[in-house]
């Protein structure tokens, strides 16, 4: 319920108490029963506007109910000697008190809990964006560096590697901005960074990226699987020995699955490169834009000469 719309409900809900509340001790006949009922819609307006805004929520609790208790001792006198009523329209007076002041504590309650909320939100927009920027330089620096070698033996290759590239900036100065790109952006963007990869691998690395199963227009974060790949050419291509990377990616309108599978070579003792840092980049981007609606499993397979990562994402 929009919050204009609950507040005026709420107004209207009170008026309705504090109009039956002067009745419940004294049937009285119109026109005197409306002065004991401008009384307590006095008191509570009181409270709302000013007793408890200038007094309770700035920690000066005693001289609210303080004041409270003047006020309402007062108009109960002021009321028995005009009208003759009992004692007992003392309790109406103070419900009227204690609605006015939890309707204020539950308004201040609820605006507090909207601006924390809106701060969390900005708070994980900001750590998003930071992770995405994170994310740019590693694998730059990787195709540069393909490109690089690629030029000393092949003038045409290189020429289109660096098309490629371009279209990958594309992807990260434009796409990269928004919250969701297209998925048949996000496949293009993957596709030209395997191809430019595939460039220094030697004949005995199997490289597959199956697409096949992809909704074009299905939504994505940005660059989300991109440290996965990397890490698979990092550290499950040997130059001796026989490798594969095997990628399969698949989307429709409302899920995501994704899964690669790699060679497993053990690193040296002395290596001190890993899957860390890529790995707690991919799980907390997983966090802040799909918690609760992801699933993400990864590691070495039974027989350990296999890595895997599987991502299944529920939108």
């Amino acid at each position: 319920m929009k919050k204009p719309l609950y507040t005026i409900l709420s107004h209207i809900a009170t008026w309705i108490v504090l109009f039956l509340l002067p009745m419940s001790f004294r049937p009285m006949q119109f026109p005197a029963s409306l002065v004991p009922t401008l009384a307590v819609i006095a008191v509570f307006y009181i409270n709302y506007s000013l007793i408890t805004p200038y007094y309770y929520m700035r920690g000066y609790k005693s001289l609210c109910w303080l004041g409270n208790l003047v006020l309402v001792v007062s108009i109960a006198l002021v009321l028995h000697h005009w009208l003759g009523m009992g004692r007992g329209y003392v309790f109406n007076l103070a419900v009227a008190v204690m609605i006015a002041v939890s309707m204020r504590l539950g308004m201040i309650w609820q605006e507090a809990e909207e601006a924390r909320l809106a701060a969390e939100a900005a708070k994980a927009d900001a750590e998003l964006s930071n992770l995405r920027y994170q994310t740019n330089p590693h694998f730059l620096l990787n195709t540069l560096n393909n490109i690089y070698a690629l030029t000393a033996f092949d003038t045409r290759r290189a020429q289109e590697a660096i098309q490629q590239l371009s279209g990958m900036l594309r992807h990260i100065l434009y796409d990269n901005q928004e919250k969701e790109v297209q998925m048949k952006d996000e496949v293009n963007f993957l596709q030209n960074y395997v191809n430019l990869m595939k460039i220094r691998q030697p004949g005995s690395v199997d490289i597959t990226f199956d697409t096949q199963h992809v909704y074009p227009q299905a939504k994505i974060v940005p660059l989300l699987l991109i440290p996965l790949i990397e890490n698979a050419f990092k550290h499950g291509v040997s130059p001796t020995q026989p490798s594969f990377i095997h990628i399969r990616l698949e989307a429709d309108k409302s899920s995501i699955d994704f899964l690669i599978e790699n060679t497993n070579h053990p690193k040296l003792a002395n290596d001190q490169s890993g899957h860390g840092i890529g790995l707690a980049q991919v799980q907390r981007r997983l966090d802040l834009a799909y918690a609760g609606h992801y699933r993400w499993s990864h590691g070495l397979k039974d027989d350990g000469a296999v890595y895997f990562s599987h991502i299944t994402i529920e939108q």
